[in-house]
């Protein structure tokens, strides 16, 4: 056999190899070459998707690619989170998360992903504070008054969510824990069908974002009575903290993030994260975030990961004693 047989195949196997690793290589530092889809857990119309196309649209501008927002809804934000979970991790499906997604693991059997374990945290994206609105057929002006119609109408008072799991969802029951009031959850597919559902009288009261339920305020067609930030929003100015209501203590923002498939590669999570910061710095961005109420994002993917995991346990202690049938 030749001498030089080995040497020779050994140098022509390494081409090879570099030859078929240069097509990955290539797709990683070109990214993106097509199209992004941004998967909004959420029916149109509601906050989460008022963030996902805000969003959408300055990643396009920073990124150069199109990017489609596609509502998911179902399942309080489970349904879309989950076809992301189990999605090719090349950057071009990415979800439009919020807190509900930290509470999921404890509030749905057989969950088919772990939003901690199975998905890419990236940033944050915006915070936005709730409001406590209730029907303006309701005889309450205040939480006091709120808390007083409920002790007098058991089995007469229920809330609406936009889903189990999702943030009008947490931001109710931790009102009811922190306060003894009962009430039945009626859930919803997103925030738009549940404030139909408010403004008909149908339903007592919701813990709505400040942005979703702003058109219903100013129009009169609900009432608020708190925000569940820990101060005042510029928003709502008069309107009272949750905390200042009687309900001391009481704090609980919405927010929203960017996340992808398990897998991603570190230099297009960075690249999209580097998107969202300069996303920050848009005018046009920063009246978006303005007119919802909301703080912009854009924490560090490690730190981000880590709040994730803190949320993750907050919300799970929180929801391990509800029945997700009710």
């Amino acid at each position: 056999m030749n001498k030089h047989f080995f040497p020779r195949f050994a140098a022509a196997a390494a081409a090879v190899g570099a030859l078929a690793c240069a097509p990955a290589a290539h797709a990683q530092t070109s990214w993106p070459e097509r199209p992004i889809t941004l998967v909004a857990p959420f029916t149109p119309g509601g906050t989460t998707d008022i963030v996902a196309r805000a969003m959408a649209a300055q990643l396009q501008k920073q990124l150069g690619q199109t990017v489609v927002v596609e509502n998911k809804p179902g399942a309080g934000g489970t349904v879309g989170a989950g076809i992301v979970a189990r999605a090719r991790p090349d950057g071009y499906t990415l979800l439009l998360g919020n807190v509900g997604h930290t509470a999921a693991n404890a509030l749905y059997k057989n969950l088919s992903y772990d939003f901690e374990r199975d998905l890419t945290q990236i940033t944050t994206v915006a915070n936005v504070p709730n409001v406590l609105v209730v029907a303006k057929s309701l005889p309450v002006s205040n939480v006091r008054e709120l808390l007083a119609y409920a002790k007098a109408h058991p089995g007469d008072i229920n809330y609406g969510s936009a889903g189990i799991g999702s943030t009008q969802h947490l931001s109710a029951e931790l009102l009811l824990k922190q306060t003894g009031m009962q009430a039945v959850h009626v859930p919803f597919k997103g925030a738009a069908p549940m404030m139909t559902d408010l403004i008909g009288g149908r339903l007592t009261f919701a813990l709505d974002s400040a942005a979703s339920a702003a058109s219903q305020i100013a129009g009169g067609s609900v009432k608020p009575l708190a925000v569940t930030s820990k101060q005042r929003t510029p928003f709502l100015p008069d309107v009272p903290t949750l905390d200042e209501s009687g309900v001391p203590g009481y704090q609980m923002t919405t927010w929203y993030s960017l996340a992808a498939p398990k897998g991603l590669p570190e230099d297009i999570k960075q690249k999209i994260y580097q998107a969202v910061v300069a996303s920050m710095k848009d005018p046009d961005l920063q009246k978006t975030l303005e007119t919802m109420a909301a703080e912009p994002g854009g924490m560090p993917p490690d730190q981000f990961a880590a709040f994730v995991h803190q949320e993750t346990e907050r919300w799970t202690r929180l929801a391990g004693g509800w029945d997700p049938s009710k």
